[in-house]
């Protein structure tokens, strides 16, 4: 695919020799997932969240990116804890180059939870309204996602099992196969989950975590069939399952379906 997007040359600065600096396809779209997916939760925080914990629009809005540095740096490294628990005999004798971020080997995951759990520490040093300020940002994790999984298609990473049909090659991987372009399917699916969460949030709104419960329901649903075409079938994870994240796919339904439910059961929220 295209994993560089654009090489600069080398150039002088201050007398020294600079470059050549690439930009990066993956680094690209996950700057610009995080840009445009804070961005529009800046804008729900200054419309709905500011007025409920009394500051300026301007103010909660500024807020939300210092949020956003604390979510990034957490899910960086929740990300990189996940690839290195799921395939720790890469780094058996040389468990340092965890660190080593750089060089790739991140799980969405991982990043998920660690960038929630960095979010709700803030959210409650801070006094926002916990499902209420989750609620508004479940929709824009789907469309972050989405733009995510571009990087992942021009990277040539997260790619399926070989289908000499359906398949596309990537030069990156090196065998020559065809493999199924995976990381398209989940763009598609993660667009979709985008456009019907951030319709229904106006109706869920009004029963607290209802709408990331609603998210966490449909992309495990996504994600745990996808996962049986990136893996070989032949491997087990848990006996049960073909790979860790189909596995925290599986839970992460049953959660949020339970969760769901008692929502449900107890009604809306009479002081919304």
């Amino acid at each position: 695919m295209h994993p560089i997007l654009y090489s600069f040359g080398t150039f002088h600065l201050f007398g020294y020799g600079v470059g050549p600096i690439q930009l990066y396809s993956y680094g690209f779209c996950l700057a610009l997932a995080l840009g445009i997916s804070i961005t529009l939760f800046a804008r729900d925080a200054g419309l709905y969240i500011a007025p409920r914990i009394h500051l300026a629009r301007q103010e909660a809005f500024q807020r939300t990116y210092d949020l956003a540095v604390w979510v990034i740096l957490a899910s960086i490294a929740g990300a990189r804890l996940f690839y290195a628990v799921e395939n720790y005999p890469e780094f058996v004798g040389h468990w340092w180059e965890v660190l080593f971020v750089w060089q790739g080997g991140l799980v969405f995951y991982g990043g998920l939870f660690g960038g929630a759990l960095a979010g709700v520490l803030w959210f409650k040093r801070n006094r926002w309204p916990l499902a209420y300020s989750a609620d508004l940002l479940a929709p824009y994790v789907s469309l972050g996602q989405a733009i995510g999984r571009m990087g992942c298609f021009l990277n040539g990473c997260c790619y399926g099992i070989v289908d000499e049909k359906h398949g596309v090659v990537f030069p990156g991987i090196g065998d020559g196969a065809p493999h199924l372009p995976t990381q398209l399917w989940e763009l598609y699916g993660d667009l979709a989950l985008f456009a019907a969460l951030w319709w229904v949030r106006r109706h869920t709104l009004k029963y607290p975590w209802l709408t990331l419960s609603a998210y966490g329901l449909t992309y495990g649903i996504l994600r745990f069939g996808i996962e049986y075409w990136r893996r070989d079938w032949d491997k087990r994870y848990l006996i049960y399952f073909v790979s860790a994240s189909q596995a925290v796919s599986a839970l992460l339904v049953v959660l949020s379906l339970a969760a769901m439910v008692w929502i449900l059961w107890r009604g809306p929220k009479k002081a919304a």
